[in-house]
């Protein structure tokens, strides 16, 4: 019985997150992400070459995790605590999460064109195969017809599964995407805003 209390009440949990957000990111309308590093190599790939950098996945992951908590109605700026970086190790820290950003955001626009290719197709098999079910009966008798279900209602199964779930989730990767090529960078060098003690 203890057990079906425990579902129970974690069912009926709350969440907290338009709160938490309120409090924590949210200032005057823009949502402000903070991430602690202790230097370069925080940020940057280690497998990186001078002049094409690329961030960490850990890097990535947190800002992607964070970024999905928060309204896409909010612009986002990255606060980086912590390390105290020369102005060139900031231009390539900003350089490096604008062009990962970009090729984000180009990979996802592809895959998006793609699949909007892919539904285009899907609409003339949808329709094609319907014209032929209507021929059936009076011209194509000889055909066997359920070839010609299985083939309509495989195309129009692909077709509505798009329309009323895919699509949505694509435009949003898409948003996504885009907050993210859009993101501005601040760096703050106060250590009282450490997450972790200071290390000598």
């Amino acid at each position: 019985m203890k057990t079906d209390d425990n579902i129970k009440k974690f069912l009926n949990k709350k969440s907290l997150l338009k709160y938490r957000l309120n409090k924590e990111v949210l200032e005057d309308g823009i949502a402000y992400i903070p991430c602690h590093v202790q230097n370069m190599e925080d940020i940057i790939c280690k497998y990186s070459i001078r002049d094409c950098e690329s961030l960490s996945s850990e890097f990535s992951d947190y800002i992607s995790d964070f970024i999905e908590c928060i309204p896409i109605k909010y612009p986002i700026v990255l606060e980086i605590y912590g390390s105290k970086f020369t102005e060139e190790e900031k231009k390539i820290i900003i350089d490096t999460i604008a062009a990962d950003g970009d090729y984000d955001l180009g990979r996802t626009i592809q895959e998006n064109r793609h699949h909007r290719l892919v539904f285009g197709e899907m609409v003339v098999g949808t329709v094609i195969s319907g014209i032929l079910l209507a021929l059936i009966g009076k011209y194509l008798g000889d055909i066997p017809q359920e070839f010609f279900y299985v083939v309509f209602w495989l195309f129009a199964d692909s077709l509505v599964r798009y329309l009323f779930i895919e699509r949505g989730d694509y435009q949003d990767q898409r948003i996504v995407a885009g907050r993210i090529a859009s993101m501005k960078v601040e760096f703050i060098e106060d250590e009282e805003n450490s997450p972790f003690p200071s290390q000598q």
